[in-house]
């Protein structure tokens, strides 16, 4: 691993330089060229919870100085961070606020880039605005847990119980920190449950070929503004 630093201008700006590895120490025998190009691009740094969307504090900043444009957003992780906005949205010299939602499936640090782009460009054009979002996600507290056994190789449907502990309806929004094995039999991922009344939570786990396997799965129980209300672990042994 080689670690490299190097002095940057302001956003929007690129520097190329050259580095020459030799496989001598007496630098006679070069080895390999490598022609290095740093983007400069904004920073922000954005904090969240697993399992929950954030919007509190989530926005971008364009303009842009040579008048006005037409401008698509594009995520390195569009699973978990995207633009609040749908479709084309217009800027021009004044500032015009974009705002993002971070929804993060996973703890710890993440880097994700976004890129706007102006509307029709071939790829080889420069953004007009980039962004590197320095993302950083912390676990909910597990409030209950479930085990159960599925035979592997076969597609499998659980049910678990979920009380609605207010004296008024509500409707949860369901996600899972492991889509690729855990899925919803609702297709809108939502339960709707009457005030104090108990509803099932129905699971359908997709095949999982290989016995002996344990997998932790989190089921998210979040409000109709997508915060967390509870965090469901769900072990599951394939036998």
């Amino acid at each position: 691993e080689v670690a490299l630093k190097c002095r940057v201008g302001q956003a929007g700006t690129e520097r190329s330089f050259i580095v020459v590895v030799y496989e001598d120490r007496q630098c006679a025998r070069v080895f390999e060229v490598w022609r290095v190009t740093v983007h400069s691009v904004h920073r922000i740094d954005i904090q969240g919870l697993v399992g929950q969307t954030e919007r509190e504090g989530c926005s971008l900043t364009l303009r842009s100085a040579q008048g006005p444009k037409k401008v698509v957003a594009m995520s390195s992780h569009p699973t978990e961070l995207s633009v609040d906005k749908e479709g084309v949205i217009e800027i021009g010299p004044s500032l015009t606020e974009v705002p993002i939602r971070y929804t993060p499936l996973h703890p710890g640090r993440r880097d994700i880039l976004v890129h706007f782009s102006e509307e029709g460009a071939p790829p080889q054009q420069p953004p007009v605005s980039a962004w590197l979002l320095v993302t950083r996600a912390r676990m909910p507290v597990v409030s209950k847990r479930y085990d159960i056994s599925i035979r592997a190789g076969k597609q499998a449907s659980k049910k678990v119980l979920y009380t609605n502990a207010y004296s008024i309806n509500r409707v949860f929004k369901l996600r899972t920190d492991k889509p690729s094995l855990l899925s919803f039999r609702d297709a809108k991922s939502q339960l709707e449950v009457a005030p104090k009344a108990t509803e099932s939570i129905s699971l359908k786990f997709a095949p999982q070929p290989r016995a002996g396997v344990t997998e932790d799965i989190l089921v998210f129980v979040n409000d109709e503004d997508d915060k967390n209300e509870e965090c469901l672990c769900i072990t599951v042994e394939y036998v």
